[in-house]
């Protein structure tokens, strides 16, 4: 396989992922002032979409933002990510998450 079709194999996969309309809807449910508050089933399909897309999103940077800190380890300018064991600096963690989230959240 070309690295294209791998590629775009990995995209249609990750666009099957979603998350689960049973469980928005149990969340919306769960955060209802009035139990009797009722949600149409476009709108949690929509949520559904908007979660995928978010988490998406936030992977996509941490990745990035997390390559770009090894990137300047590397090249010499980055002494705290030096630091850090080379198993460790090629896995994403909480930590990473929470450097995007600022901007990750004012964007959404």
């Amino acid at each position: 396989m070309s690295s294209d079709s791998e590629s775009s194999n990995a995209s249609s996969d990750a666009a099957v992922v979603t998350f689960n309309s049973k469980t928005v809807a149990r969340l919306f449910a769960e955060h209802f002032d009035r139990p009797d508050t009722r949600v149409s089933a476009s709108a949690v399909e929509t949520s559904a979409e908007y979660l995928r897309i978010f988490t998406r999103e936030a992977i996509w940077r941490t990745d990035k933002a997390l390559k770009d800190t090894i990137t300047a380890a590397e090249s010499g300018e980055g002494k705290q990510m030096a630091k850090i064991s080379g198993a460790r600096a090629r896995m994403m963690g909480g930590e990473d998450l929470e450097r995007i989230a600022g901007t990750l959240v004012l964007d959404f």
